[in-house]
């Protein structure tokens, strides 16, 4: 079985970490939610308390298949966490994929991974990015190699898909689609 590990802080996007969680869930791939904070309930951006599964500081040494970093308006936290920048690299020189949504691309520049791919991004961060990586795109979700980047809680659900897809294959992603009546 597969395993994922999803990084929550105060703040986070609610759509852009739950949709994620909740489709791999679906397709059977071990998706593990943690949290930066001292406890395990944490803050959306919306006020939604979530859950996590455990403490990052226990995920640390652990292995995974993907690292997934929800946006919203937390990501200013995760930026200054080094504990994130740090599993970033760390993951992305071992070939595990990175996953970004929304704001978090941000954090992919920040530990040197957007300099090498295409990625998107939430509108406001565009400028930043720009200048940063390999190219920019604005499409909905963009997959280069091992990088997935989506563009905001409104486009959760095609990311989502594009993890399963990623991670269990095509067929995998088609049956989560059905079974939660996507388009």
């Amino acid at each position: 079985m597969k395993r994922v590990l999803l990084i929550l802080s105060e703040g986070f996007e609610e759509m852009e970490a739950v949709t994620p969680l909740d489709l791999l869930r679906r397709a059977g791939v071990e998706a593990v939610a943690a949290s930066t904070g001292p406890g395990l309930v944490v803050a959306g951006g919306r006020g939604i308390k979530v859950q996590a599964d455990r403490l990052l500081d226990d995920c640390l040494r652990e292995t995974f298949d993907m690292l997934i970093l929800p946006g919203g308006p937390g990501v200013d936290r995760l930026r200054k966490d080094i504990r994130v920048t740090e599993l970033v690299r760390r993951s992305y020189a071992a070939g595990v994929p990175i996953a970004a949504i929304c704001a978090a691309p941000v954090i992919l520049a920040d530990a040197g991974v957007a300099q090498s791919h295409a990625i998107t991004s939430f509108p406001s961060r565009e400028a930043e990015l720009v200048p940063i990586a390999k190219a920019y795109l604005r499409d909905r979700v963009v997959v280069d190699g091992k990088v997935i980047t989506s563009r905001g809680a409104g486009t959760a659900e095609e990311f989502a898909l594009a993890l399963v897809a990623y991670l269990e294959g095509p067929a995998a992603a088609e049956t989560v689609r059905a079974q939660i009546v996507a388009r």
